[in-house]
């Protein structure tokens, strides 16, 4: 992006920082050695609304962000610009707010998408929904599957064909268990020397894998609820950390509505690779794929090279689920 002479003397007569911690209303900017706790400027909270007054953004501001900031003192500043965006991690907010953007990390290069065995157990919809929303967002995807102690012999043969497909199409899929050191460092060769998000629902073990590869972060970890099979939230904000291996790191909190945002859903099989090659193949241009005859896609999922659950995630998403967990 090109800027102009003035744009250029703003930026050289102001700091710029790294968000590392996103709170409603106040940021924690990493500039060099220092941490500031920032406020936004009123022309910048503008930016969350459109010239009707409509709402745009959950918060205009995201961990990961690069920020132009003026410091007021040794602890605090004020974020004047935020710098464009080389890519984002967005979901549509939960709840009713149908068209407002929830940007959860800014600028990371990739995400790791992290999903366990069991408690709380392997959600594929959920997966694929978070591997969708890395492609709109310009990231790779890696596929963390945790809790690898907990899976019986007689499955876990079965559970690796399954990823086999995911590998298939291009995904990385490191499996991983906090009581394998080897599997940890399956891990950290994944992450080190570069700026990842975790992401995953809750209890699926994302603060624990961190706490295991760095001990020193100290991320409070829970437990899975044995009734519900579902984790209680921990992590309550998004946090940029560096890590001792090289890289940085951006922890989330469970999410457990996983809407789409940045996703074109009228041409949906577009963000699924085994589709696409099939995409003009049916007997109607207008395919939905899901009840029509002679349809291409339905015919790939009868013959196996579709694999079922990848095609039951199109359909879920096609047909308009709210991704809850």
């Amino acid at each position: 992006m090109a800027y102009t002479i003035l744009e250029v003397l703003f930026i050289l007569t102001h700091e710029q920082g790294k968000v590392i911690r996103a709170r409603t209303g106040f940021y924690d900017i990493m500039h060099e050695e220092l941490v500031l706790r920032c406020t936004l400027r009123g022309t910048q909270k503008r930016q969350r609304y459109s010239k009707t007054g409509r709402r745009l953004f959950a918060d205009p501001i995201a961990v990961g962000d690069h920020v132009i900031f003026t410091q007021i003192d040794h602890e605090e500043g004020v974020i004047e610009e935020i710098l464009p965006r080389q890519t984002k991690f967005s979901r549509q907010y939960a709840g009713k707010h149908e068209s407002i953007e929830q940007i959860i990390v800014a600028n990371a290069s990739q995400v790791v998408v992290v999903v366990s065995t069991h408690m709380p157990p392997l959600n594929y919809r959920t997966l694929d929904r978070f591997l969708i929303l890395a492609e709109a967002g310009e990231m790779s995807a890696i596929i963390c599957v945790n809790k690898m102690d907990l899976v019986e012999s007689e499955e876990k043969d079965e559970l690796i064909s399954t990823f086999n497909t995911y590998e298939n199409l291009g995904y990385q899929v490191v499996y991983t268990s906090i009581k394998s050191t080897e599997s940890i460092e399956s891990l950290i060769g994944v992450i080190k020397d570069k700026f990842s998000v975790i992401v995953g629902a809750s209890g699926v073990g994302k603060s624990s894998l961190l706490n295991t590869i760095q001990p020193n972060l100290g991320l409070r970890v829970g437990e899975v609820g044995e009734k519900t099979q579902k984790g209680r939230h921990t992590t309550t904000l998004v946090e940029l950390f560096l890590l001792d291996i090289g890289g940085e790191v951006a922890d989330t909190p469970g999410i457990r509505e996983v809407g789409l945002w940045g996703v074109d859903t009228e041409n949906l099989e577009y963000y699924f690779p085994e589709m696409e090659p099939l995409i003009g193949s049916c007997k109607y241009k207008d395919c939905a794929h899901i009840k029509e005859t002679d349809c291409a896609i339905q015919d790939a999922v009868e013959n196996g090279v579709v694999h079922p659950e990848r095609y039951h995630s199109y359909v879920v998403l096609k047909t308009g689920d709210t991704g809850e967990i």
